[in-house]
């Protein structure tokens, strides 16, 4: 993904600020805001707040739901879709592919004359290792 490119063609400025956040998210899986700021304790907290809105209202990154109250998000790459499941005793994130669920989803909006903009599957549960 290129946040440059993606930045001018929405009409944004690129700062070295975005671009820092932005590579610094591409070597994370799932992240947090707090992950953001203890990364960059030089970056005011509103620049992180204001280039995370602008990171998912351009598409960039996506909000997952994963832990109650905190908000988790991940980038928002379309070469990899994958999903995640929860284990309710230890915790730990997995991720799944998910392009056969996908597909049927997608053909089901369509045919019901909806258009997805969005969409985020998380099942919870238990782990292997914790069963």
């Amino acid at each position: 993904m290129n946040i440059e490119k993606i930045l001018k063609e929405k009409q944004n400025r690129v700062t070295p600020e975005r671009i820092a956040i932005f590579n610094f998210l591409e070597t994370k899986h799932i992240f947090t805001y707090s992950d953001i700021m203890e990364n960059f304790k030089n970056i005011a907290r509103a620049s992180i707040f204001r280039t995370l809105n602008l990171f998912l209202a351009l598409w960039v990154i996506r909000k997952i739901d994963i832990w109650e109250n905190i908000m988790t998000y991940e980038l928002n790459d379309e070469t990899h879709h994958h999903e995640h499941m929860k284990c309710n005793s230890c915790n730990s994130i997995i991720t799944f592919h998910s392009e056969n669920i996908c597909k049927k989803i997608f053909e089901e909006a369509k045919n019901m004359w909806f258009k997805i903009k969005s969409h985020n599957i998380w099942i919870v549960g238990t782990c292997k290792d914790c069963l």
